[in-house]
C-alpha cells in the first residue's frame, strides 16, 4: 500500500510539472526577427514574412531563424512552416531538424539550392513549395523515404536538371500526387512522370507540371521500358508552352513503341492525359501516324488542344486539327538530287522528287531512300529541254508516277517501256517521240499514259500503232491529242482513226512517182536518142571518105571563101621528090573532079623564090593540101624557119616581139615531135597572119597524119 502510495505522488508532481511548463509556455513571447513579420503560434505553426526586404542581413536572418527553430518543444510541435520573401540562399538548418513538420512553405526566397539529407528527416512532411526562388537542381536523394509526401511545388525557379532517380523510384513517394515544375529551365525530360502515374488511381491522378520551360526533347537515360500489356497508370502531365516540334518525339524519346501503348480507354477516357498546348509544332510529315489515329479516335483529339503551327511553318499559328491531312510534309535533303526539292508526303504514301525545269539532261542515278515499304516515289522531271533519252534506273520498280513531260525525249527503249509499264501514271506528252519499239505491243499496261503533243511519225512502219492505241484506249489520257506529225498529209490527224492502209498508201506521192517515173522514162530516151545520133554521126565522119567515095555524097563540104575572088580550089604542096607518081595523080584526080588546083611544077612563075611562090599559092587558094611524106616532113622544118625569116625582111613587124623555136622532127613507132614556133603581138598587116595560118595548116595535117 505504501509503494502505490509512492506511485501516485510521483505522478502528481510530474503532472504539477507539465502543467508549470504549459503555463510558462504560454506566456513565453515570439521574437521575430527584425524587419520582418510573424505569424502563427509557437507550437503549431511558423510564419515569417520578410516581405523582400533588400536590408535584411542573410547570415544574421539564417541565425535568427535557427535560434526560433532550436527551442526543444517546437520538434514535436510545429507542423506548419513558412519562411517567404527573404534573402535567403540556402536552407536553415534548424528546418531539417522539425521532425514533426507537415507543411513546409519556402516561396519566393533566393534559394539556389536544397540541402542534401535534410528533407528526408521530415518524415512526416506532406507538402512542400519552394516556388519563387533560384533553386537550380534537384539532385538525388533529395525525397528518399518521404513516404506521406503529396505535394511537391517548384514551379518559378531555375531548375535545368533533375537527378535521374529522384522521382523514378515506383516504391518511395508512394503518396506523391502533384508536382509542379513549371516555369522552370528545363530541356529535356525523363519517362519518370509515366512511373510516378503507376501510382495514380482512377480517382486520384498524378499530376505532373512542365508548363513553361524550354523542353524540346525527350531522354530515357535512365532505361526505363514500357509494358504495353500492363494498365499504364492514371496521370496528367502538363507539357504546355514549351519548345516541343512533335509529339511523337516523346514516343522515340522514351522507346514507347506504339501510340497506343500509353494512351488507353477507361470509361470513355484515356487514363494518361497529355497537354501539349503550344506555338512551336513544326507541323510536318513526323507527327502524321498520331494525326490520323486522333482523326480516326475522336476521343484523343484533346491532345492537340490548342496546339498550333509555329512560325517558321508554311500554316503559321494554324491550329494543327484545322490543317489538311495531306500537306503534313517533310523536306527530304539526303540523296536528294541538287537542284530538286524532295517531299515525304504520307498521307498520299508517297516520295515526291521535284526536279521540273532544272537543265536536266539525264536522270539522276540515285535518290532519297523510301521511309516505308509501302511509300513510292513520284518523280516530276518535266519542263528539262536537254533530257532527250528515257534510260532505265533502279528506282523505277518503286515508282508510282512518273512525269517526263515538255522534255525533249525522241527515244524509249523497250526495257525502259517495260519498267514504265507497270507505275500508275506516266506522263510523255510534249515531247519529241516519233515512235516506239514494235515489241511494246507484247508487254501488259497498267500504267495511265499520256502520250499527246509528240510528232508522231505515221509512216507505213508505225502503221501497228493505230490498233494498239485502240487496244489502250482505256489506258490514254487525252486520246484525242494523239496526233500525227509526219508525213505532210496526215499532220494533225488522230492516229487512231488512221487505218493501215492510209499509213501505207499516199496517192499524192503515188502520183508524184508516177509523174517521176514518166519524165525520167522521157529524158532518158531522149539522152538515149542523141547517144545513138552523136555515135551515128561519128561513124559517119569516121568513114566519111568511104562515103565521099562510094555515094558521092559531101554533107560536109563547105566554102569558106564565098564571094572572093581565088584563083584556085586548093595548092597542092608536096616534095620534089614526090611529085611523080604521086603528086601529080593526086592533081589528076582533082581536076577531074572539077577542081581548080595550083600544082607547083606548072603554076609556080619563074623568076620567083620559092618562098614568094608558096605565099602567093596560099593566098591565092581556097584550100591547102599537103602531101605528107617523110620527104615533105624533112624539109618542113626548113621552110618553116625560111618562111619567118623572108617575112620578118620582107615585112618588117614594127613594135613587135618574134620568139622561134625549132624541133627537128623524129618520127618513132609511137609519136612524132615537131618543130614550133611561137610569133607574139604582131601590128604590121595581115600577111604574116596569112604565114602563121599557112604554118598551122601544115603542122595540123601532118599530125593528123601521124595520128
Amino acid at each position: 500500500m505504501k509503494s502505490q502510495y509512492q506511485t501516485l505522488q510521483i505522478l502528481l508532481h510530474a503532472l504539477l510539472l507539465l502543467s508549470m511548463a504549459d503555463l510558462a509556455l504560454g506566456n513565453t513571447t515570439f521574437n521575430c526577427p527584425p524587419n520582418c513579420s510573424c505569424d502563427g503560434d509557437l507550437r503549431t505553426s511558423i510564419a515569417v514574412d520578410c516581405h523582400g526586404r533588400p536590408d535584411v542581413d542573410r547570415d544574421q536572418l539564417s541565425d535568427q531563424l535557427d535560434s526560433l527553430l532550436s527551442n526543444n518543444i517546437t520538434y514535436y510541435r510545429l507542423w506548419s512552416l513558412s519562411i517567404t520573401n527573404t534573402t535567403l540562399t540556402d536552407v536553415p538548418r534548424s528546418v531539417c531538424q522539425l521532425t514533426s513538420l507537415r507543411q513546409l512553405y519556402l516561396s519566393r526566397n533566393q534559394l539556389t539550392r536544397l540541402r542534401d539529407n535534410c528533407f528526408t528527416h521530415l518524415q512526416h512532411l506532406t507538402h512542400l513549395s519552394a516556388n519563387g526562388n533560384k533553386i537550380q537542381k534537384l539532385q538525388d536523394g533529395l525525397f528518399d523515404g518521404l513516404l506521406k509526401l503529396d505535394t511537391l511545388n517548384f514551379w518559378d525557379n531555375r531548375i535545368s536538371e533533375i537527378g535521374l532517380h529522384v522521382f523514378s523510384n515506383q516504391s518511395d513517394m508512394i503518396n506523391l500526387r502533384h508536382v509542379d515544375l513549371s516555369h522552370n529551365y528545363l530541356t529535356n525530360v525523363e519517362p519518370w512522370p509515366l512511373v510516378r502515374g503507376k501510382l495514380g488511381t482512377a480517382e486520384s491522378k498524378v499530376e505532373i507540371r512542365f508548363h513553361g520551360n524550354r523542353i524540346s526533347t525527350f531522354t530515357n537515360e535512365m532505361g526505363w521500358r514500357i509494358n504495353c500489356s500492363a494498365q499504364p497508370g492514371y496521370v496528367y502531365v502538363d507539357l504546355s508552352y514549351n519548345n516541343i516540334r512533335h509529339i511523337s518525339d516523346m514516343l522515340r524519346g522514351w522507346n514507347v513503341p506504339s501510340f497506343f501503348c500509353i494512351f488507353r480507354f477507361f470509361q470513355g477516357y484515356t487514363s494518361v492525359d497529355f497537354e501539349f498546348a503550344a506555338r512551336t509544332f513544326a507541323c510536318d510529315c513526323i507527327d502524321f501516324p498520331l494525326y490520323a489515329a486522333i482523326e480516326t479516335f475522336y476521343s484523343f483529339y484533346g491532345l492537340l488542344r490548342q496546339c498550333h503551327c509555329s512560325i517558321d511553318s508554311p500554316f503559321y499559328f494554324t491550329e494543327i486539327t484545322k490543317v489538311p491531312p495531306d500537306q503534313f510534309v517533310c523536306e527530304v535533303t539526303e540523296r536528294c538530287p541538287p537542284g530538286c526539292r524532295c517531299v515525304h508526303r504520307p498521307k498520299n504514301y508517297t516520295l515526291h522528287i521535284y526536279c521540273s525545269d532544272r537543265n536536266l539532261s539525264f536522270l539522276p542515278l540515285e535518290l532519297p531512300k523510301l521511309p516505308k515499304s509501302y511509300t513510292k516515289y513520284k518523280l516530276d522531271f518535266s519542263n528539262n529541254r536537254l533530257l532527250r533519252r528515257l534510260e532505265h534506273r533502279p528506282y523505277f520498280i518503286s515508282t508510282s508516277i512518273l512525269d517526263v513531260s515538255n522534255c525533249d525525249i525522241d527515244d524509249i527503249p523497250l526495257s525502259v517501256w517495260k519498267d514504265i509499264s507497270a507505275m500508275k501514271r506516266v506522263l510523255m506528252n510534249g515531247n519529241s517521240l516519233k515512235s516506239l519499239p514494235q515489241a511494246v505491243t507484247t508487254v501488259p499496261l497498267r500504267a495511265l499514259l499520256s502520250l499527246d503533243r509528240n510528232p508522231w511519225a505515221c509512216s507505213c512502219e508505225n502503221r501497228w500503232m493505230s490498233e494498239w492505241l485502240r487496244s489502250l484506249n482505256h489506258s490514254l489520257m487525252n486520246v484525242g491529242a494523239v496526233l500525227c506529225g509526219s508525213p505532210e498529209r496526215l499532220r494533225g490527224k488522230n492516229i487512231i482513226k488512221i487505218s493501215e492502209d492510209e499509213f501505207c498508201n499516199d496517192p499524192v506521192s503515188a502520183e508524184k512517182k508516177r509523174s517521176l517515173i514518166i519524165n525520167v522514162s522521157s529524158v532518158v530516151s531522149v539522152v538515149v536518142f542523141l547517144i545513138i545520133l552523136v555515135f551515128i554521126c561519128f561513124i559517119v565522119y569516121r568513114l566519111r571518105i568511104k562515103l565521099y567515095t562510094r555515094f558521092k555524097f559531101h554533107p560536109f563540104d563547105r566554102d569558106e571563101c564565098d564571094g572572093e575572088d581565088m584563083d584556085f580550089d586548093v595548092f597542092l604542096s608536096s616534095s620534089s621528090d614526090d611529085n611523080l607518081p604521086h603528086g601529080n595523080g593526086i592533081r589528076v584526080q582533082l581536076e577531074q573532079r572539077g577542081y581548080r588546083v595550083c600544082y607547083p611544077p606548072r603554076d609556080f612563075p619563074a623568076g620567083q623564090t620559092i618562098c614568094e611562090n608558096i605565099y602567093n599559092a596560099v593566098v591565092r587558094s581556097k584550100r591547102t593540101v599537103c602531101l605528107l611524106t617523110s620527104h615533105f616532113l624533112q624539109r618542113l622544118g626548113h621552110l618553116t624557119l625560111l618562111l619567118i625569116f623572108f617575112h620578118s625582111t620582107l615585112y618588117p613587124l614594127h613594135d613587135c616581139h618574134v620568139q622561134c623555136t625549132f624541133t627537128a622532127c623524129t618520127r618513132t613507132s609511137t609519136e612524132v615531135h615537131i618543130g614550133t614556133a611561137k610569133i607574139c603581138k604582131q601590128t604590121n598587116n595581115q600577111s604574116i597572119n596569112l604565114v602563121t595560118q599557112t604554118y598551122e595548116i601544115v603542122v595540123g595535117f601532118a599530125g593528123e597524119l601521124f595520128n
